[in-house]
Parts: structure tokens; C-alpha cells; sequence
């Protein structure tokens, strides 16, 4: 059998302070958005490398962009899908295989709910689940580096701003939506 594509699309959230959140929960977290998207990559690449031909999908998150303030270890996971597709994305440059790193915002799925942030102002108004999906699915045929989607038009507007914005007042901002009202 000839794999084409790899979407990883597993993850999951949590919403607390760090030193409050139990240990377990969040080794999970790193085991499956870090090391099992990071295994899964390394098992098929090496075919898409041999057949010069391939495109891989990493499901990553607006959250990779800034540190996140009770949710330090899920924003650091995501910053990590990203940085990990867009370094082997230059790397395999010189190929036909592409490897985009899509990047949610709230997004209407059970990850909210599960996470404790469906009652946040986050996702108060969350994007379909569909629309990000076939956002990704198109950036990544058209083998784009990063594919945002699902922000309203004034925060897609700020995320390029993060950089040069002073750290502790985007900390304040992310900590404020991540909060429940």
C-alpha cells in the first residue's frame, strides 16, 4: 500500500497553571501532540523521500505563535508542530514533498469542551470544524508552509504583530481569554 499523504491530526488541550495540573495529563499531552506526530513523520517520510513525492499535513495551532498562560505546556507543544514541519519543510525544499503546518484558532469541535475553554472568550465564537479542515486540506495541495485559519479578521490582523508587541502585555491578553467567565 502507497501512503500520499500524512495528516496528523491528533492533539489535545488543558486549561490550569502548570504547577497545578496533574503531571500525567500533560505527559500525555506531549506524548501524543509531540512524539506520536514526530514518529508517525518519521515512519512515512523516508517512502515520500524514495518516491520524491508526498505531502504531509501537521495540525498545529494559532497557539504555536505566543506563550500561553494556563496553558503552558499545550502552546509549547504547538509551537513545536510548527517549528518541527517548517524546518523539515526547508530541508525536503529541494523535493517534490511538501509539508504544511496548519494553524486553527478556536475551532468547533469536543477539544473546548474536553479542555475546559468552551466557556471562554476563546471560543465564544469558534470556527467550523469543516472550514478548517478544507482550509488545511487546500493549503497543503498547494504545498503552502503555514496555513492560518479560523481567526477572526482582527486577530489575523494581530498575529503578526506578536513579535514586536511588549511580552507582558500579550501574556496578559492570552492569560484574559484563556480565563472563564
Amino acid at each position: 500500500m502507497q501512503v500520499d499523504y500524512l495528516i496528523n491530526n491528533a492533539g489535545f488541550g488543558g486549561r490550569g497553571k502548570f504547577h497545578e495540573r496533574e503531571w500525567e495529563k500533560d505527559l500525555a499531552m506531549i506524548n501524543l501532540n509531540i512524539v506520536a506526530l514526530t514518529t508517525l513523520t518519521r515512519l512515512f517520510l523516508p517512502d515520500f523521500v524514495k518516491r520524491n513525492e508526498g505531502r504531509i499535513l501537521n495540525v498545529s495551532s494559532t497557539a504555536s505563535f505566543m506563550p500561553g498562560p494556563l496553558q503552558a505546556v499545550y502552546f509549547a507543544t504547538k509551537a513545536y508542530v510548527t517549528f518541527f514541519s517548517n524546518a523539515i519543510a526547508e530541508e525536503l525544499s529541494d523535493t517534490r514533498i511538501t509539508v504544511t503546518a496548519l494553524m486553527p484558532g478556536a475551532t468547533e469541535t469536543e477539544f473546548g469542551r474536553v479542555a475546559g475553554l468552551d466557556k471562554t472568550e476563546m471560543f465564544k465564537n469558534a470556527t467550523s470544524a469543516r472550514k478548517v479542515a478544507e482550509d488545511g486540506y487546500n493549503g497543503m495541495m498547494k504545498g503552502k508552509l503555514d496555513v492560518v485559519s479560523g481567526l477572526p479578521f482582527a486577530m489575523k490582523m494581530m498575529l503578526p504583530m506578536i513579535p514586536f508587541l511588549p511580552k507582558k502585555m500579550v501574556l496578559k491578553q492570552i492569560r484574559q481569554m484563556q480565563e472563564v467567565k
